[in-house]
């Protein structure tokens, strides 16, 4: 996977960057990163100690951005956004055949 080419994120060499498919286009996550010497290896946000699990049970927690921003400053609204987008791309969307009623 590409590394990150930022000197800002330089830090991040080792970890890897995510591109995950869904619809008809690539996406890709250049804020969400796995690095396995980093919390096991769960996706972080740009290699912060901040997994993108937290990131959506903050957004449970403190459904005004302005609070949530207020409890975890260094985060992004670029990084929230990649964080949902990442979760939802995770999520398995078929369709169930249900029996007629």
């Amino acid at each position: 996977m590409a590394r990150p080419l930022s000197s800002r994120r330089s830090r991040l060499a080792g970890a890897r960057q995510l591109t995950i498919g869904y619809s008809s286009k690539m996406s890709r996550f250049d804020r969400i990163t796995v690095d396995p010497k980093k919390l096991n290896g769960q996706p972080c946000v740009r290699g912060l100690r901040i997994t993108v699990r937290r990131v959506l049970e903050a957004m449970a927690a403190y459904p005004d951005r302005a609070e949530l921003r207020q409890q975890y400053p260094e985060l992004e609204d670029a990084d929230i956004r990649q964080a949902l987008e990442y979760a939802a791309s995770a999520l398995d969307d078929h369709v169930t055949d249900l029996p007629a009623a």
